[in-house]
C-alpha cells in the first residue's frame, strides 16, 4: 500500500495547465497531452487548479477567473493582477474546504497601473467552489495585503503538512513576506525577513520587479531572480516562514545582454535550473543563444546544460517529474513547442535537456507558465507491484505481464530472462508490458531498473509464470 502525506500526494492538483496564447497541457494520465480549449491568452504568469483526480476546477491570468467550462465566473473579472505579471497563485484553503485563494500582484510595482492607484499592490481574492452548481464564484475580490510589491509569489506547505506558506517580496527593499494560510484563513500579519539584494532598479519601468521566485519542493530553499541583476539562493524554515542565510549569489552568466527570468528546482531539491536569454520571443541571433544552466547544491557550481536560438523563459516542474520550459522564437514560428528537462535530478548534461519536445498544436508559448504550491512536487518513493502469473491464451484474462501498481516512476526498463539466462524481451514502455510473444509456457525471471520522480534509483526483480 502507498502511504504518504496529503502534501506529497497532491500532484494531480497541478495536472492541468493553461498558459500563453490559448496553450494548455493535461498531465492527468502521466505524460502531457496538449489542450486547445482554453480561454486564456496571457503574456506572463497564470495559475490553474485541479481536484485530487486531476479534473480542472478553474484557472486565471490574474485578471479573469474561468471555470471548468472556460466561462468567466460570476464576479470573476477585473482582479488586480495583470496579463504581464510574472506570477499569480491559487492556494486551496486547508481542511478540504471549498474555498480557494487567488494571490495577485501589480505589474512592475506601479509602472503600469500608475502611482497611487488602488490596484497597485499584493492582493487576494476568494473563490467558493460550492456555488453556481459547483462551477464556482468569486465571492470576495482584491483584498489588499500590502502595497509595495514585486511580481514574485511562491508557496510551500508548512512543516505540519497541512497549512501553506505564501511568500512574496517587497519592492524597494530586501523584505521577504511569508503569509500563513490555515483553516482559519490568511494570517494578516506576515513573517518578514530582511535579507539579500534590494529589489529595485531596472530603469524607469521598474524592470527588476520582474522574474520568478521559487521555493524548493522540500521547502529548504527559496530562490529569487532579478531581471537585470542576479539570482540569490537562501535557506527557508517551513516551521517559522523565515528566510534565513544567503547560500549563493549567481550573477548574469557569460553575456551581459542576456536576462534572468525563470527558475525551477529538481524534485529532489538538489539542483536549480535557470535560463538566460535575450528578452522575450522576437529574437533569432545565433551569436546570443538562449542558455539553460544547472546549479548543484552539492558542489555549488553552475553548468550549462543546453542552448538554442530564440528565448527560454519560464520553467515549471510537472507531475511527471520533468521540467517544462517556454520556448519562444516568433521569427521562425516555433513558439508552439516547449523545451523539457527529462531527468532534472541528474547532474550536468545527464539531465537530458531537449530544446524542442512537446507540441502545443494550435497554442503558443509567451513567456509565462502556471504557478503552483511547490510541495505538490515532493514526490514519494517509487512503488512497484508485479504479478507472478499471466495467461496470454486469447481469452483476454491476464493476457499481459505488467505492473499491478507502478507509482512515482520517471522512467524504467523491464527485462525478461528465461531459465537459461537468455534475454527474451526488453521494454521501456512498462504500461504496455510483455504479451509473451512466442515464448513457451514456463517460469521466467524479470528485472526492472528504475528512476523515481524524486530522483531515487533502484532495481526490482522476481519471477513470473507464463501459462497458455
Amino acid at each position: 500500500m502507498l502511504v504518504c502525506l496529503k502534501t506529497a500526494c497532491a500532484q494531480q492538483q497541478a495536472a492541468i495547465w493553461y498558459f500563453g496564447n490559448h496553450a494548455g497541457l493535461d498531465f492527468s494520465s502521466g505524460e502531457p497531452v496538449a489542450l486547445t480549449d482554453g480561454a486564456l491568452n496571457t503574456f506572463e504568469g497564470s495559475a490553474t487548479i485541479a481536484d485530487e483526480n486531476g479534473s480542472l476546477l478553474f484557472y486565471t491570468d490574474g485578471v479573469t477567473v474561468w471555470n471548468r467550462l472556460h466561462q468567466p465566473m460570476p464576479n470573476g473579472r477585473n482582479l488586480w493582477g495583470s496579463y504581464t505579471t510574472t506570477q499569480t497563485l491559487i492556494v486551496p484553503k486547508p481542511g478540504n474546504d471549498p474555498i480557494y485563494y487567488i494571490f495577485t500582484a501589480s505589474p512592475q510595482f506601479d509602472y503600469i497601473f500608475g502611482p497611487g492607484t488602488d490596484s497597485v499592490g499584493f492582493h487576494y481574492s476568494v473563490v467558493d467552489m460550492s456555488v453556481d452548481g459547483g462551477l464556482g464564484d468569486v465571492t470576495q475580490k482584491n483584498i489588499l495585503l500590502f502595497k509595495n510589491t514585486t511580481e514574485k509569489i511562491t508557496a510551500v506547505h508548512h512543516a505540519n503538512g497541512h497549512d501553506v506558506w505564501v511568500v512574496t517580496h517587497e519592492w524597494g527593499n530586501n523584505n521577504f513576506r511569508s503569509y500563513l494560510v490555515t483553516e482559519n484563513g490568511i494570517e494578516p500579519i506576515p513573517v518578514i525577513s530582511s535579507i539579500g539584494e534590494i529589489h529595485s532598479g531596472g530603469g524607469a519601468n521598474n524592470s527588476n520587479a520582474i522574474a520568478y521566485m521559487k521555493l524548493s519542493p522540500d521547502g529548504n530553499y527559496i530562490v529569487s531572480a532579478l531581471w537585470e541583476k542576479i539570482i540569490q539562493i537562501f535557506t527557508f524554515n517551513t516551521n517559522t516562514g523565515q528566510v534565513n542565510s544567503l547560500k549563493e549569489s549567481i550573477v548574469n552568466v557569460n553575456n551581459a545582454g542576456l536576462h534572468l527570468y525563470g527558475i525551477e528546482f529538481s524534485s529532489n531539491s538538489k539542483f536549480l535550473y535557470y535560463p538566460v536569454s535575450l528578452q522575450y520571443c522576437g529574437v533569432n541571433d545565433p551569436d546570443n543563444q538562449a542558455e539553460i544552466w544547472q546549479y548543484s547544491f552539492e558542489n555549488s557550481k553552475s553548468t550549462k546544460v543546453g542552448s538554442a536560438i530564440g528565448a527560454f523563459n519560464a520553467m515549471q516542474l510537472a507531475p511527471n517529474g520533468k521540467i517544462y520550459i517556454t520556448r519562444c522564437n516568433e521569427i521562425i514560428r516555433e513558439s508552439n513547442f516547449m523545451a523539457v528537462i527529462n531527468n532534472p535530478n541528474r547532474r550536468g548534461k545527464d539531465c537530458n535537456f531537449q530544446e524542442k519536445d512537446v507540441s502545443l498544436i494550435t497554442g503558443n508559448n509567451n513567456i509565462g507558465l502556471p504557478n503552483f504550491i511547490q510541495s505538490y512536487f515532493l514526490f514519494p518513493d517509487p512503488v512497484i507491484d508485479m504479478p507472478n502469473i499471466f495467461t496470454p491464451n486469447g481469452d483476454n484474462y491476464n493476457p499481459v505481464f505488467k505492473p499491478m501498481q507502478f507509482e512515482n516512476m520517471l522512467e524504467a526498463r523491464l527485462k525478461i530472462i528465461n531459465r537459461w539466462g537468455q534475454e527474451v524481451f526488453t521494454t521501456t514502455d512498462i504500461s504496455a508490458g510483455w504479451d509473451g510473444g512466442h515464448a513457451p509456457p514456463g517460469v521466467y525471471y524479470w528485472l526492472l531498473a528504475y528512476e523515481g520522480k524524486n530522483g531515487k534509483t533502484g532495481t526490482a526483480k522476481g519471477w513470473v509464470q507464463l501459462m497458455r
